[in-house]
């Protein structure tokens, strides 16, 4: 029987999505069972799909609307390539919607991309072209989700806030023909990734930062990561001597492999000691006893840290558990798992006060209306309940998208995807989105070290470190590099 808990021990938590910018790629937020959700999707599909059958697109030239300046640039821009004509610039959105583990999972990552194209359109368009945004639901299957790329490649400009977890295989990104017949690749600006393959692909190009070291060194053994530490770092100063237990998601095989770099890092840099065995291995759709171990070893050294970076239901199910279990010495609560909405202090009220979170974004749900790009995105979507953590990765990435259209036709510049990819891999070293996220050099797939730091103090997200609105810590030291080997 729980005890102050609204949900009961042997429950299984309800199974959500991924959380991005909660904190960078070198933590890869899983918080759905995804090994088994893809091993079944592309048995399904092998099956059941005909070779004339298309997965379904949503073609839509997004309605004017008021909001923040868009592109105006009056003429069109000379430029000729797949997806553009003298008046109109086909984008693809690929995204998870209709899946049967969370139906409607990414639908609000193509919402918001569709809502930023309404705002540049209504503003004189891009390169003096209206944005078209072409939706296709990639289903969380991996069949699906290639179709969907091949698609974009013979249809599309450019991929824009992708969403697609089951993208594993970039050979029909970097294969793309262009207008010539060339397979010079469609760039790919993504929203949400996961796997190493599209993590290190040079089409690919994330604000969220991926790990270029890693890249380069992902036969060797141990294996180099470039990890941000910035946040426990901050909580080693709040709270000296930290010595506790990291919990990685275990719904994935990739998870782990993202976040015992980071947890190490964590250990060795912000000097966290380890309890026990230190990694804890956990899943999102596990019932809460299933946490006894991990917390019995809490109680046993007197933890006074946790992290758990498995989902938000996952998080408060090792808060409940700890504290059915009499655990009272935990001074700082780090959730690494997209805690960061109002429906994760809902969860258990008893136990999510004082919860700590990592931010690679402002703490958008207080702070939006601060700032003037995310204020009009969020009126032209319909409200701040309708973004979250995924869907502002895929808003950030359009804006990317945005801002290197501008950069390639400026001066009298021919707008191709060749002149698009040149802008992307030399001049944007210092993205920022207008503010929304810390500063990035995307060109050279690098992972920020900014973050800033929210709390749940009496029942709401407050911003706590740094203090001042819109901010982040950007010290460059909080990057660090560390080896380690995945295979022990």
């Amino acid at each position: 029987m729980s005890r102050g808990n609204p949900v009961a021990r042997g429950r299984k938590r309800a199974i959500s999505a991924p959380r991005r910018f909660v904190r960078g790629r070198s933590l890869a937020l899983f918080t759905i069972a995804l090994a088994a959700v893809l091993a079944a999707g592309a048995c399904s599909s092998s099956s059941s799909q005909s070779s004339s059958s298309q997965p379904s697109a949503n073609s839509a030239t997004t309605a004017p609307a008021s909001g923040a300046a868009g592109s105006p640039t009056g003429a069109a821009a000379a430029g000729r390539d797949v997806g553009l004509t003298a008046t109109t610039m086909h984008i693809g959105v690929v995204a998870d919607i209709a899946t049967a583990v969370n139906p409607g999972l990414f639908q609000k990552n193509a919402n918001v991309v569709k809502a930023w194209a309404a705002t540049v359109n209504a503003h004189g368009g891009l390169a003096g072209r209206q944005v078209v945004v072409d939706v296709c639901d990639s289903k969380l299957d991996p069949n699906a989700t290639r179709n969907c790329v091949i698609q974009a490649c013979n249809n599309d400009f450019a991929l824009v806030g992708t969403a697609a977890l089951a993208l594993t295989d970039v050979a029909d990104i970097d294969g793309c023909k262009n207008s010539a017949g060339q397979a010079a690749g469609i760039p790919n600006l993504d929203g949400i990734t996961q796997t190493a393959a599209v993590q290190c692909d040079p089409d690919t190009f994330m604000v969220g930062g991926n790990d270029p070291t890693m890249c380069q060194t992902i036969k060797d053994n141990p294996q180099t990561y470039t990890v941000p530490v910035g946040d426990d770092r901050w909580l080693s100063s709040q709270y000296p001597g930290l010595h506790g237990i990291f919990v990685y998601n275990t719904d994935s095989p990739t998870a782990k492999l993202n976040e015992i770099p980071v947890y190490t890092a964590d250990s060795q840099q912000a000097s966290i000691k380890l309890d026990g065995l230190g990694y804890y291995g956990s899943s999102c759709t596990q019932a809460q006893s299933a946490l006894i171990p991990a917390v019995l070893v809490m109680k046993q050294h007197g933890s006074t840290f946790a992290q758990d970076g498995s989902c938000p239901g996952n998080f408060e199910q090792l808060q409940a558990e700890a504290k059915l279990q009499g655990v009272t010495t935990v001074k700082a609560w780090m959730c690494a798992g997209g805690c960061y909405a109002p429906y994760y202090i809902a969860l258990n009220p008893s136990v999510t006060e004082g919860t700590y979170q990592n931010l690679t974004s402002i703490a958008f749900y207080t702070e939006y209306q601060d700032n003037p790009t995310l204020a009009a995105e969020v009126k032209q979507i319909g409200g701040i309940s309708n973004l979250d953590s995924n869907s502002l990765s895929s808003y950030v990435e359009a804006l990317l998208f945005q801002d290197a259209v501008t950069k390639a036709v400026a001066n009298g510049g021919t707008l191709t995807r060749q002149s698009l990819y040149s802008v992307l891999r030399s001049q944007e070293t210092a993205f920022n989105a207008d503010g929304i996220v810390g500063t990035t050099n995307v060109s050279a797939h690098s992972p920020s070290p900014c973050f800033a730091i929210a709390r749940v103090v009496s029942g709401k997200w407050q911003r706590v470190y740094p203090a001042k609105a819109g901010s982040f810590d950007c010290n460059p030291g909080n990057l660090v590099q560390v080896k380690v080997n995945m295979t022990s």
